[in-house]
């Protein structure tokens, strides 16, 4: 049953203007805070900020009374973003009440001192606006579920993710519908699941990044890592709270829960990047972080995924379909083959113009980019080509965090550099910092061209014959014990690989996730994650894709023990550290249970 386009006579709820009025109002408040003062003695913003904080925060409330009276279950499933990222917010700004000075904050505060600062009346309207906002969302969320519980039909929009999400998934309902309907949603609303989680996890990389870089002594704002600890789990907490949000706005089988939330939710990123891009374009002493921009990048992606994800399929002249396997197969190829290249060019050039009086510290970390580009030019080639294409894809989706792994390195040392030494980065530079983006973009696509394949996978694969008559669900897999086992174990000397140092040496500290916290700890963070999330996989994949999650995985931990006999050479008497020994371990362990679970196919 299609949606009624004509307003209920009876008017909108009234929990959702009540909704409304609440979020405008959390808006308001936390704009014009500076302006009440948020510290004692008084330390008033660096720049006029309230519009840049007033117009993002209004933005849902405004949205949720225009559709108010024709489309209440769109505006109430707006209010639902900026309520999801409160929590954080609030636990950010709580830094005022601790040490206000540490907050980093020039859209609020521009301390000139460095004795301690109590709260004003500002601080506390600040952090009533979230709360508002959070009542809000909650309201809006009490009165939705009525709304969506009627809307179109459908079942429970709330439920609806871990049920209906990945319907599409099933073949045998496929068939059974004619490939149409139930299965084709179902195939259109993956789709949109994977676009909605890429884009959001760049978002979260954003958000526990710094969000400038700056020559001012008061203004030293740092990454989640090494933040004050209430900036910290604040950060952490939006970091957790955006894609999983995201996940399940995307994931229901309600197009205005999927339109509203995700345009909600654009636009509470909004009101956490702008401020700071604007704080770096009006103050000299502040330079550009990327942090920001992440997020901003991240809420466009998502207003764009909100109008698709919002249309009804009924209404269009042809189905909404992800390209062919084919033509994605080849894009993540070609983009693979780009970042290798990229990489190897990387290798083979400068990345940093140093004065004569010192030497390039870039030197090292970019050696680790000839493994990692000819890795990933190696891969790419194979997924041009047909007749394998489909068996070394999943490969790509693990291993192409070798480059980051690689890239990072290099690119810590030409950040460092051009703020401390006056250095200028070289054509290198830009040379790897592409490479890493394709690489993401190869292993994007990589990742849609499998959720393609499990709506098109034979169901006469051998390893995957169904019995006649058995409901057939892709993504119900049975755990295999003799891949779980050796798996988790690999996991686990995966994480210890990039926690510990593969090289020791006297005076030399090895960037790290614990130490020297930098760009290259991003890197290593990546290759972690990327082993954890083969392994895991691989656990409830077909015998053929899980062997080939393995293998990419295990090459991943092939680059990082490379770094040794690569880059030994950048410190005197340098020896094997335990790092070393775990990427090796957990290679060879990654590499062993890729055997067991390619040949549990033959049983």
């Amino acid at each position: 049953m299609s949606r009624p386009t004509a307003p209920d006579p009876a008017g909108p709820p009234t929990g959702l203007t009540a909704a409304i009025a609440l979020s405008a109002l959390g808006a308001l408040l936390t704009a014009f805070a500076p302006l009440l003062g948020l510290v004692a003695p008084d330390m008033p913003a660096a720049f006029t900020s309230w519009p840049w904080l007033l117009v993002p925060a209004l933005v849902p409330a405004v949205l949720a009374a225009v559709f108010r009276g024709s489309r209440p279950a769109l505006a109430a499933a707006v209010l639902l973003g900026p309520a999801v990222l409160a929590p954080g917010r609030l636990v950010q700004d709580a830094q005022l009440l601790v040490d206000a000075g540490l907050a980093a904050r020039p859209e609020l505060l521009l301390p000139d001192t460095l004795d301690p600062l109590g709260a004003a009346p500002g601080t506390w309207v600040l952090l009533a606006g979230h709360l508002l906002a959070l009542a809000a969302g909650v309201l809006a969320l009490i009165t939705g579920r009525g709304l969506f519980d009627h809307a179109d039909g459908a079942s429970d929009a709330f439920g609806s993710f871990g049920e209906d999400a990945f319907a599409g998934s099933s073949v045998a309902e496929a068939a059974a519908d004619g490939g149409s309907g139930r299965g084709r949603a179902g195939a259109r609303r993956q789709g949109l699941l994977a676009l909605v989680l890429c884009a959001t996890a760049i978002a979260a990389v954003g958000l526990l990044m710094g969000p400038f870089t700056s020559d001012d002594p008061y203004l030293l704002a740092k990454p989640a890592v090494e933040a004050p600890v209430a900036v910290a789990i604040g950060s952490l907490l939006l970091a957790i709270a955006v894609p999983a949000a995201a996940g399940f706005m995307a994931g229901s089988a309600d197009r205005d829960l999927v339109r509203g939330g995700l345009l909600g939710l654009a636009a509470g990123l909004a009101a956490v990047a702008v401020p700071p891009l604007v704080a770096v374009a009006l103050l000299p002493r502040l330079h550009f972080g990327w942090g920001p921009a992440l997020v901003l990048a991240a809420a466009l992606v998502l207003v764009g995924l909100a109008v698709e994800g919002g249309r009804d399929p009924a209404r269009n002249s042809g189905e909404v379909r992800l390209p062919a396997l084919t033509r994605l197969l080849r894009a993540a190829g070609a983009l693979a083959l780009l970042a290798g290249a990229l990489a190897v060019v990387g290798a083979l050039t400068p990345h940093l113009r140093m004065p004569s009086w010192i030497d390039d510290p870039s030197v090292y970390p970019a050696r680790l980019l000839w493994p990692g580009g000819v890795l990933l030019v190696l891969l790419g080639a194979a997924l041009l080509v047909p007749s394998i294409a489909a068996a070394v894809r999943p490969a790509l989706t693990a291993a192409w965090a070798a480059l980051p792994l690689a890239g990072a390195a290099a690119l810590d040392s030409v950040l460092t550099s051009t703020q401390v030494a006056g250095a200028d980065a070289a054509p290198g530079a830009w040379a790897s910092g592409a490479a890493m983006v394709f690489a993401l973009l190869a292993a994007i696509t990589a990742a849609l061209a499998g959720g393609v394949e499990r709506e098109e996978v034979d169901l006469a694969e051998p390893d995957w014959q169904p019995e006649r008559g058995a409901d057939v669900d892709l993504a119900e897999r049975s755990w295999r014990p003799v891949v779980a086992v050796p798996a988790a174990l690999a996991a686990l000397l995966g994480l210890a690989a990039v926690l510990l140092p593969v090289l020791s040496a006297p005076d030399y500290t090895a960037p790290g996730v614990f130490t020297r916290f930098g760009t290259a700890s991003w890197g290593l963070i990546g290759a972690g994650v990327a082993v954890l999330v083969a392994t895991v996989l691989a656990v409830r994949s077909r015998p053929a894709r899980a062997a080939a999650l393995l293998v990419g995985a295990a090459l991943v931990m092939v680059v990082r023990a490379l770094e040794f006999p690569l880059t030994a050479g950048r410190a005197a008497d340098a020896t094997p550290g335990p790092g070393l020994w775990c990427a090796v371990a957990a290679a060879v362990v990654l590499l062993i249970t890729a055997l067991l679970a390619g040949r549990s196919a033959e049983r």
